[in-house]
């Protein structure tokens, strides 16, 4: 394969491949705490384009999208006045628990910045004496030493700034805010969920402020998506037009070629 078509071909596969990521961004931007995924590229580089004897690779590789990366960078704030709806400001996040461990996170714990929680009855469904703290999903939030946070529902809910949850002024429990680290090992699972790289969860935070009646929105601006896919498209047909022209002249070099053989 000559170098413009292997050129043109190498950048139409990255191309497609920031149209999906850009897409799935788009789709998530009214996602309460989504984090964007960002493209991460590098030269690839077949094995034979090697060279064994100066132990350099050839000069002419090809980009590709290596992997893809999370932009954990805080999103804005959006007022919702509900009691049960909570927003972090700073690093953390607020660990919660399946009893199944779907996502197989380290003893089923997972993460996540969306703070849309709901109570579900745990004792006595017909009085609700107790209730537990859930996210939309079933994840029960998790709270000191892991247990979950149970409260009264007929008694108001307050959220202090430091994650001390209280029932008429009394501590009934503090949301266990994790911090994974200054390098996260954080793999995205399915929603907003993320699970830790590790055999051990995450450690308690006390540097993160906690808002009541509040949700993080996206860290997504559709407007920039929007130009981005618009760019990456116009890439696409540039590339594609330039696949289509070192068809040509591979097609008109073998005319050539044969009206002299």
């Amino acid at each position: 394969m000559d170098a413009l078509t292997a050129t043109a071909a190498a950048g139409i596969r990255s191309r497609v491949e920031a149209l999906d990521l850009l897409a799935n961004n788009l789709a998530n931007a009214n996602s309460t705490g989504y984090k964007a995924d960002r493209e991460l590229y590098r030269r690839y580089a077949a094995g034979e384009a090697y060279d064994a004897t100066t132990g350099d690779w050839d000069p002419t590789q090809q980009p590709d999208i290596d992997s893809r990366w999370t932009d954990f960078s805080q999103g804005a704030f959006a007022s919702t006045g509900e009691s049960l709806d909570v927003a972090l400001q700073g690093r953390g996040f607020f660990a919660v628990r399946s009893p199944t461990a779907p996502d197989g996170g380290a003893y089923g714990i997972l993460y996540t910045r969306d703070g849309h929680f709901r109570l579900v009855p745990v004792d006595d469904p017909d009085t609700g004496r107790r209730s537990r703290l859930e996210t939309q999903d079933g994840m029960w939030v998790t709270g000191n030493e892991g247990k979950p946070i149970l409260l009264d529902p007929r008694r108001p809910i307050e959220f202090a700034r430091d994650g001390t949850v209280r029932q008429d002024g009394l501590a009934v429990n503090r949301l266990f805010i994790a911090d994974p680290g200054p390098s996260p090992q954080l793999q995205k699972r399915s929603g907003n969920y993320f699970a830790l790289d590790q055999p051990t969860p995450a450690p308690r935070t006390n540097q993160v402020d906690v808002q009541q009646g509040k949700l993080e929105s996206a860290n997504v601006t559709p407007a920039e998506s929007a130009v981005r896919l618009i760019n990456v498209m116009r890439q696409f047909e540039s590339l594609q037009k330039a696949l289509q022209i070192g068809g040509e002249m591979n097609r008109r070099s073998v005319e050539e070629v044969a009206k002299f053989s």
